[in-house]
Parts: structure tokens; C-alpha cells; sequence
């Protein structure tokens, strides 16, 4: 990034809107410089037959609407293995195309939530995973083409890090759905080695449990999208004897079931790797500032919001000297924010780089 004056000022005159978007594989978010802010579930259903069209009276339906409506619609999670990665050109056309129509969708539903003037040019800055290939970030930068006027994309950890000031000696943990990314700020911009993405994550969870429920309740249909439900309400971690009770329907009647232990050991299942993660990229820093770093361990995403989580990774973390663990106050649009923060910052040499045809 080019050392010179923010770029913000050339929106002054109200042409220019700057976009962060989180395209998360559970939920996407986007903030606006005009303080819009908005998170849709990032899933998108077409109707399974005449009967769900002519019941839904949409031809598309995209978010919370398709959860409600799931019997009635075909699903597709285009974001489910945390990046959308286009079908290359010369490949077949199949069940790519659907997926490349989904996030086309997903995306252009998004940024109408922006509330762009007609003529306003949109300059948007998009997360991804951490380690995320240079295809993953051009299929990100082509999902937008059409919709915005220039597109940047930069690692979701990064991007939280920014957004709360954690520009040195930081260690950003960020827990999504699909995948799980740490990054470690040092006053520049991180390199490949100070980031990491670990495909054990909330989705991972959620399978683990489901599995796991299954194998309680086997006189109860299960779907994984109960066990989500039922994970996202009561997820922790710890020694506590904190009980978890839920009612399934069994034979059409209510019969409780104590899901503690299955559900501590699929929300403790993402701790090894995560905490090897962390411990490698502590004892690969600089050892005059690794104390620095230590202290200043932030927790960030949806699976960030875990009970006991914080506490866990510090304790785990110990072994090299005194922890400080937080989780960022606004663990949905941390992302978001921190993309938004530095669309606005973007000098205006640096946007005209990302500039990218309709």
C-alpha cells in the first residue's frame, strides 16, 4: 500500500461509496461509509417444484427465508468450504454452474443492501481466509464484477485486526464457520508466514455434534440443522458441571435428552489444532516481543462467542508465560468493519490498482 493520504476524501463529494463485505460461509455482512450495516445467512434456494413456486412466489430465495422454507426449497451454501472458487473455463458445465449462480445472487442481494445511488461508484473490500490461493481471490474479485467499480480482497483476520486498532505485536484468532484463521500483526502488513487456516471449524463442529446426537438419539430424527441450532443456544467449553437439556420429539411426544458431553467434545474438537496453530506462530516470532504478543490474543467470529472459549486457549497457552485472551466486542461485523475501515483508508493511487470493469 502506497505511503500517502487516506483516499476517504474523494468520496467527500458523495460519488464514491466504500463497501466492507464479510462473504462468510454461514453468514454474510457488509458496512457501508454511510453507516448501513446488514448481515444476511449465506445460503440461497431455488423451488423444488410448482407447488413450492407458486407457495414462495419467487423464482429465488435467498437467507433466513430459505432456512424456514428448507422442505420446500434446493439449497446451495456457496460459501460452505469458506472460499467460492469459480468452475474454470474449458471445465464441463454441472453442479458448478448452480454454485457460481448462487453466489452471484448471494452477492448482488448483498450489495443492493448498500443502498448505492444509481451513479455512485462502489469501491468494496472483501475477506477471505488467511490462506486463501490467489484463484480463491480472483473468484471473489469476479463474484462482484458487474456490481461494484473497484475490489480489493484481503485475509478476514487481517481485516479484524485492522478494524480494532492491533496494527503490532497481536495475535488475531478468528473462528468462522468454515474455516478457522489466526494471523499475527507486527506494524506492516502480514506475509504468508505469519498467517494460518485451519478447516476445523464451526461447520466441523456442527457435523461432529450432529453425528454425535445421532448416536444418542436414535429413537428421534436428527438433522444437522437441529444440531446447529441447538450448538449456536448452549456451545461451551469447560470443566463446569453445567447441564444441557433439550427436548426431541419422540413418537410425536417430548422426551428430554442430557447432551452435555456430546456437546462439550464437538465444541472442544477445533482446540488441538487451533492451539498447535497459535503455538507455532507465538514461538516463530520475534522473542523480544513474543510477551507482547502473548498479551494481546484476541478472539473474533462466530465461534468466538463459545463460553469458556477465551479461557481455555490462555490456560493452554500458559506454558510460555503470562496470557492475555479478549473477544472482539462485535464478533459478527468485525470483519466487515475492519474491510470497511480500509476501503475508506485506500489512497486513491492504491483503488485505481483495483479498479475492475462492469
Amino acid at each position: 500500500m502506497a505511503a500517502e493520504g487516506p483516499g476517504a476524501a474523494a468520496s467527500q463529494d458523495g460519488d464514491i461509496l466504500h463497501v466492507g463485505l464479510d462473504l462468510g460461509t454461514s453468514q454474510t455482512s457488509i458496512e457501508t461509509s454511510t453507516d448501513i450495516r446488514r448481515t444476511v445467512t449465506s445460503v440461497v434456494g431455488w423451488p423444488k417444484d410448482l407447488i413450492s413456486y407458486k407457495f414462495l412466489q419467487k423464482q429465488v430465495v435467498i437467507g433466513d427465508e430459505c432456512l424456514e422454507h428448507r422442505m420446500a426449497v434446493d439449497m446451495i451454501w456457496p460459501m460452505e468450504h469458506g472460499v467460492f472458487r469459480a468452475r474454470p473455463e474449458g471445465e464441463p458445465s454441472g453442479e458448478d454452474d448452480r454454485e457460481a449462480e448462487a453466489i452471484e445472487h448471494l452477492v448482488s442481494y448483498v450489495i443492493e443492501l448498500s443502498e448505492a445511488n444509481p451513479n455512485q461508484e462502489i469501491r468494496a473490500v472483501i475477506g477471505c481466509p488467511a490462506r486463501a490461493t490467489p484463484e480463491d481471490r480472483q473468484a471473489l474479485i469476479d463474484a462482484v464484477s458487474g456490481l461494484v467499480s473497484h475490489a480489493m480482497v484481503a485475509s478476514e483476520p487481517f481485516l479484524v485486526a485492522y478494524g480494532l486498532d492491533l496494527f503490532n505485536n497481536a495475535l488475531i484468532i478468528d473462528i468462522g464457520a468454515g474455516t478457522l484463521d489466526l494471523c499475527r500483526m507486527h506494524g506492516t502488513i502480514p506475509g504468508e508466514e505469519d498467517q494460518q487456516t485451519l478447516i476445523k471449524a464451526g461447520n466441523y463442529v456442527d457435523s461432529r455434534f450432529h453425528m454425535l446426537l445421532q448416536e444418542k438419539v436414535q429413537d428421534s430424527p436428527i438433522t444437522l440443522e437441529m444440531a446447529r441450532k441447538i450448538k449456536e443456544k448452549y456451545a461451551f467449553v469447560s470443566s463446569n458441571k453445567e447441564v444441557i437439556a433439550v427436548d426431541f420429539q419422540v413418537d410425536g411426544k417430548p422426551k428430554t435428552y442430557d447432551v452435555t458431553d456430546e456437546l462439550r467434545e464437538a465444541c472442544e474438537s477445533v482446540l488441538p489444532d487451533m492451539i498447535s496453530s497459535a503455538k507455532e506462530l507465538i514461538v516463530s516470532f520475534d522473542s523480544e516481543f513474543q510477551n507482547e504478543l502473548r498479551q494481546n490474543i484476541v478472539l473474533a467470529g462466530g465461534g468466538s462467542q463459545i463460553r469458556g472459549l477465551g479461557e481455555e486457549v490462555r490456560s493452554n497457552l500458559t506454558e510460555f508465560g503470562p496470557c492475555r485472551v479478549s473477544t472482539a466486542e462485535d464478533p459478527i461485523y468485525a470483519g466487515a468493519h475492519g474491510a470497511l475501515r480500509l476501503a475508506t483508508d485506500m489512497p486513491e493511487s492504491e483503488w485505481r490498482r483495483h479498479a475492475i470493469s462492469k
